[in-house]
């Protein structure tokens, strides 16, 4: 699949799955190492009205499915998730996140750790029990948004930070090639902005890109 088109689908997915629909069904992309018909996991989901979009197994590219199907919600079932699949699962959390539960047989403190840091929202070792399907989804979407709302918080803060960045260096510019004063500098940016209707932020990066290239390069 295209990254471009991944990313593009990101934020999509960021906003369907920020939570879980109330009232609509809610749809899951449903993994298991031998999906069959008959599969316990399968009609538990369905007795709690979720719809299982598409049943398959690990054999085929994970990242791929969620592209076509765009479910709410994606569960694994597995004796124990290999490194393969974690890999995978942080491409998902990072490219097309929702929340992601696993099923497992075994117990492993590492892997489990691997799991979380991967983007999983919940964790379930030994027996599924059907009764308990409902509340495990709705933890793991909570835990879901609660990430996702911690990493945009940390977006935006960062990107504040380079903002404020730029506007001092891009202040500084001025001040050093118009032998303005500080004050000056500034309200001289404000007034490009203004004269532009950009952001201060932008017009700042545009001004160090534009001294950037006017700089010349000095031999090495």
């Amino acid at each position: 699949m295209n990254l471009t088109k991944k990313q593009n689908k990101k934020s999509h997915m960021l906003t369907n799955n920020s939570k879980l629909p109330e009232d609509k069904v809610i749809t899951v992309l449903l993994i298991e190492e031998r999906p069959k018909a008959s599969s316990m996991l399968k009609k538990a989901l369905s007795d709690f009205s979720y719809h299982v979009t598409k049943h398959i197994c690990f054999d085929d590219s994970i990242i791929e499915q969620i592209d076509l199907c765009n479910p709410n919600i994606l569960i694994l079932s597995t004796d124990l998730p290999s490194g393969k699949m974690l890999k995978e699962l942080a491409e998902i959390n990072k490219l097309l996140p929702l929340p992601i539960v696993i099923f497992a047989e075994n117990d492993s403190p590492n892997v489990i750790q691997h799991a979380i840091n991967s983007g999983v929202s919940a964790y379930v070792v030994n027996e599924i029990h059907p009764h308990r399907i409902k509340s495990i989804i709705s933890v793991a979407n909570e835990r879901f948004k609660a990430v996702q709302s911690l990493r945009n918080e940390l977006k935006q803060v960062k990107t504040q930070l380079e903002s404020r960045k730029h506007v001092e260096r891009a202040k500084g510019l001025i001040m050093q090639q118009k032998q303005l004063s500080e004050n000056e500098a500034y309200s001289a940016l404000r007034k490009m902005a203004m004269d532009q209707g950009s952001s201060l932020a932008m017009v700042a990066k545009n001004i160090i890109d534009v001294c950037e290239l006017l700089t010349p390069v000095e031999a090495e």
